[in-house]
């Protein structure tokens, strides 16, 4: 409906409900018929509802229509702050008492930081009282224009008789005394019918002919037409005014019915745009011209700002990617950059020869001159960048592997730990020698050996990951940086790989060697955290697989991380074949609602049964099952599972219900999740609202735009869509509206120590709160003891699940469990 139907409508039916909020302070009053979805509150003009006390918030209310499906009649919600989740200083209060977020009712007084008060009324009187209501819908705050004040005469525009009655002309006046007569800037009104309701001075100068050519006039032409179409009470838009540039920003004010526009005259600043983009554009042309790498870096920040093409293929770079880093992400260690800060206090120019660091994490030895460049925004580098010859770079480089050396191996492990710890992830140092390989090199000579060495260093860069280093020590030692790792079994992956691999004898000439090595494993930051000592402690490890012969194939340099990495690769190999051996169970953890005491569903938790290790818990492989991709399968597994379970249920004569089943990220990840889930239901038969997927914030928030579109797909079969760790996951409540969700789930980490920590008491009151607001079902986890029953209870969450009502149980017991119809 538009603009003008709606005023049409409104005016036409006698018996429409309306609802109204009357703004109240002192003497000041002011009554505004609510008609729209939303209406922010605050002392800031860019506001729908404008509060004039200074100590209310600039964004203190938001109110929101709420429409019920089923009567079609519709009512008003308010929320203290805005959308975006900011609260607003002084809180509200609605009859008295403070609240976050509160169903309106007639009558209901509201008070903003105890400085404004409002009062919501809903009316379904005749249409005189709606006119009573506009007639009176403002009225000058405090007291009449001082008499001082001078306005100017020319600006107000001429009004039929019916418009130019007493009280029209003291709102006009208000209007020129409050803003427009003092903005240097043109300010326009036009009402719903085109006619210019008012210029301001500004105006009247810069636009002489816009009374005379009215709806013609570029500014007022397609105004109503935009507003009637478009569904928003904002357009801005760029408008040619006699060879001027206007930036026009047009403002539809319902409760007055006009259209107020802001003029900017922004031709200087457009024409210098252009001329800043053409000489951009000759820059950038030349740039790629030029046979060296130029990069443009901010002082201060050392943000890289722009960049050429040489300089992305150099180093192995999209120019977007190049562009999030800084200096020191493509510098080895801080050499460049210590250099800058003490050169740049005596001269303005450096030049000297750095390493910088390829994508890959290889170093490209290059000779860099910077400058510096004032600029309006701040200083700024100018580096050129010319590679060093291919000889200067070869001598970092062992002449017979063809490896770094282990100068150069410290200085990459220097920066590895400088991203660890900025990245808070672990480093693994791994130490190798060849067994025998002395003896190798007296029976055989040198040369032989040489080549033994640069065919094992060809074998070892075959297992590792990208990003990883191998190099050369000297003799029979090699070492291995691993940057970036999330637990030690990675490196006791690539350890493994790197024994297996030495199974195949190495054949040179007519010779066939048959080696072995040993491997020790340090770990940044359990096993030390400077360079020195990374490499002591991964030697120490070596020297013990040394002294256990044959027992043991790799060591860590931490006793307690071998048997930890034993483990976890035990678990992964068993993890493979867990599944075409049925070793995994389903257990179920009911839902109840304890004001009834009825079942509102279940929630699927899976368990692994291993015929020697028992039952596994989640938190034992979970991990594991994601990091290998068998998540996949296996979520798939406890689909089809729950769903068939939840059949036979029914099947038995328990009434249907619905079962919960838990997404990971990988599993929401699959490009084929909606279609996989809606055949699935199909074979199971199962009907889509009893089923409901639980899929943590962080998950979404990952990708927001694709989480959107995946989650809209699912809503369409008709699943339920349940949202895991809210209040941590989520960093605005504008994702509320634009994820369709039918439950919230309070995590068991704010339940658990609710006695006895207040935030965690205001945190689930707010989700409560705003899960009642949005018609969510709200679900609170890990509930064992009759205290937090009760202390939800008085928080007005009514489900729950945990220990105190049922722990989880298999599929057998469950349907013991649940009631028959």
């Amino acid at each position: 409906m538009t603009i003008l139907d709606a005023s049409v409508n409104l005016m036409n039916n006698s018996q429409q409900i309306y609802h109204v909020l009357i703004l109240e302070d002192g003497d000041f009053k002011k009554k505004i018929i609510l008609k729209e979805p939303t209406y922010s509150v605050g002392r800031h003009s860019s506001n729908d509802i404008i509060l004039l006390s200074p100590k209310t918030s600039r964004n203190h209310a938001t109110l929101l229509r709420r429409t019920d499906v089923k009567t079609n009649n519709f009512s008003y919600w308010i929320l203290d702050g805005d959308l975006q989740g900011n609260r607003s200083r002084n809180g509200i209060s609605v009859n008295g008492k403070k609240c976050l977020v509160y169903e309106l009712k007639d009558g209901d007084v509201i008070n903003f930081g105890n400085e404004e008060k409002a009062k919501y009324q809903i009316l379904s009187e005749q249409i005189s009282v709606l006119d009573e209501i506009k007639e009176n819908n403002y009225k000058p705050h405090r007291s009449s224009i001082d008499k001082k004040t001078v306005i100017n005469k020319d600006t107000v525009i001429n009004f039929s008789d019916n418009q130019a009655s007493n009280n029209n002309h003291s709102l006009e006046l208000v209007r020129l005394a409050s803003f427009a007569e003092l903005n240097p800037h043109p300010v326009i009104e036009i009402d719903l019918q085109g006619n210019i309701a008012y210029l301001n001075s500004s105006a009247i100068i810069a636009l002489k002919n816009i009374q005379q050519k009215r709806t013609n006039h570029p500014l007022v032409a397609d105004l109503i037409a935009h507003f009637n179409q478009e569904n928003s009470k904002i357009l801005v838009r760029e408008v040619e005014i006699d060879g001027k540039i206007f930036l026009q920003n047009a403002h539809y004010l319902p409760e007055n019915e006009i259209i107020r526009s802001y003029l900017t005259d922004i031709t200087d600043k457009k024409q210098l745009a252009s001329s800043l983009n053409e000489q951009k554009n000759i820059y950038q042309a030349l740039s790629k011209q030029i046979n060296e790498g130029i990069v443009f870096i901010e002082e201060t920040s050392n943000k890289i700002l722009e960049v050429n093409d040489y300089l992305c293929d150099l180093l192995g770079y999209s120019i977007e990617d190049i562009l999030k880093l800084n200096l020191k992400d493509i510098q080895e260690e801080n050499h460049l950059l210590a250099d800058l800060e003490q050169n740049f206090r005596e001269k303005n120019s450096l030049t000297g020869e750095y390493n910088l660091r390829h994508r890959d994490g290889s170093l490209v030895a290059a000779k860099i001159k910077v400058n510096s460049i004032k600029t309006s925004q701040g200083n700024k580098y100018l580096l050129t960048i010319n590679t060093l010859t291919e000889e200067i770079a070869l001598f970092l480089q062992d002449q017979i592997t063809g490896l770094p050396d282990q100068t150069i191996f410290k200085k990459q492990l220097a920066t590895a730990i400088a991203n660890a710890k900025r990245n808070q992830k672990l480093v693994a140092v791994i130490s190798l020698n060849l067994q025998r390989f002395a003896e190798i090199n007296q029976t055989l000579g040198e040369e032989l050996g040489n080549i033994l060495l640069a065919n094992f260093a060809e074998r070892l860069k075959t297992c590792l990951r990208i990003g990883d280093t191998v190099s050369y020590w000297g003799e029979d030692k090699f070492g291995i940086l691993m940057p970036q790792i999330s637990g030690v079994e990675e490196a006791a992956k690539i350890s493994q790989r790197i024994i297996e691999l030495l199974e195949k004898s190495f054949k040179i000439r007519n010779y066939k060697f048959s080696v072995k090595c040993n491997i020790g494993i340090a770990i940044y930051p359990q096993d030390g955290e400077e360079v020195n000592v990374l490499l002591k402690n991964a030697n120490q490890a070596l020297y013990r697989t040394q002294e256990q012969a044959n027992n043991y194939k790799y060591q860590f340099y931490s006793y307690s991380m071998n048997s930890q990495a034993s483990v976890q690769l035990r678990l992964e190999a068993l993890l493979h074949h867990a599944l075409e051996k049925n070793e995994f169970i389903l257990y179920y953890q009911p839902q109840i609602n304890v004001n009834n005491g009825n079942i509102q569903g279940v929630e699927a938790l899976l368990r692994w049964q291993h015929p020697e290790l028992g039952l596994v818990s989640p938190a034992s492989f979970i991990k594991i099952a994601e990091q290998t991709g068998l998540i996949l399968p296996i979520g798939e597994w406890v689909l089809r599972t729950a769903c068939t379970q939840n059949k036979t249920w029914q099947s038995l004569g328990i009434p249907p219900l619905r079962v919960s089943v838990n997404l990971s990220t990988l599993q929401f990840q699959q490009p084929n999740l909606p279609g996989m889930i809606a055949q699935i239901l199909h074979e199971t038969g199962l009907e889509p609202n009893l089923l409901e997927l639980e899929i943590a914030a962080v998950t979404l928030m990952q990708n927001v735009e694709y989480s959107q579109k995946i989650l809209q797909q699912l809503n369409a079969l008709g699943v339920h869509i349940s949202i895991d760790d809210f209040a941590s996951g989520f960093s605005s409540l504008e994702h509320l509206k634009k994820f369709p969700f039918h439950t919230l789930k309070i995590d068991q980490s704010f339940v658990h120590d609710l006695k006895n920590d207040p935030k965690d008491l205001a945190i689930i009151s707010a989700l409560v709160s705003l899960g009642r607001g949005f018609n969510l079902r709200v679900v609170a986890e890990g509930v064992e003891t009759q205290q937090q029953i009760d202390l939800l209870r008085s928080l007005e969450c009514e489900q729950m699940q945990g220990f105190w009502f049922s722990r989880p149980l298999t599929a057998e017991d469950a349907s013991k469990w649940l009631p028959v119809d």
